[in-house]
């Protein structure tokens, strides 16, 4: 929770007069400092470190490598047995 004091006369969750101290969450108190409503005196919830602390989220995995169709010996890629291949017609 943040620790605000109103600047001005307001209604959130009943009539707040100026100098009123309130303890907001981060977002509202934001919000309503943005308006000029609000000054932030303290904040009260507990910045993460950076370092030393593990994360949540699962690490990313990593990408598969692309793979691309091997050529034979004519250069056309290979084809699995079944179907003959349709020889195209010579264009004129």
């Amino acid at each position: 929770m943040t620790e605000v004091v109103a600047l001005q006369s307001f209604e959130h969750s009943g009539p707040r007069k100026r100098g009123d101290r309130l303890s907001l969450s981060e977002n509202v108190a934001r919000a309503l400092a943005e308006r000029k409503l609000v000054r932030i005196v303290e904040d009260s919830t507990p910045k993460q470190s950076a370092a030393g602390e593990p994360s949540s989220a699962s690490p990313a995995a990593l990408a598969s490598p692309l793979t691309t169709a091997s050529l034979s010996g004519d250069g056309e890629p290979k084809r699995k047995r079944g179907r003959p291949r349709k020889n195209p017609e010579p264009l004129s």
